[in-house]
């Protein structure tokens, strides 16, 4: 995934750290889906949408796991949290992209991504 990511995202003409930005969000999610949503269960799928736009670039990542509450994450900053090897992901995204939304659905998650390009 993160390949194409970054394939996506130099076709529009991001730069380097944008491209890496990326493609590190768009890996974590997935990852985050596999691993938390889904129970790595190979059954069910992951939904992963790019839609350009003009001068950004938007990723859905949909998972259909349990969900989670946003809210009820760790805070990866706080002393005790710091030497955790997880629960930084939704924390990475964050500080990566632009614009970040997570919705609850009634099968699963969705995480909406937004990157703008710089000029």
């Amino acid at each position: 995934m993160d390949s194409m990511t970054e394939r996506i995202a130099r076709e529009m003409g991001f730069d380097e750290s944008g491209c890496s930005d990326l493609g590190i969000c768009v890996t974590e999610a997935v990852n985050n889906a596999i691993m938390h949503a889904h129970n790595e269960r190979a059954d069910l799928s992951i939904d992963v949408v790019f839609e350009r736009s003009e001068g950004a670039l938007q990723v859905i990542v949909r998972d259909h796991g349990s969900g989670f509450d946003e809210a009820s994450l760790p805070d990866p900053t706080l002393p005790q949290n710091l030497m955790k090897t997880g629960g930084r992901g939704i924390h990475v995204i964050r500080a990566l992209m632009d614009s970040v939304s997570i919705e609850r659905l009634n099968d699963g998650m969705k995480l909406s991504m937004l990157k703008k390009l710089t000029q």
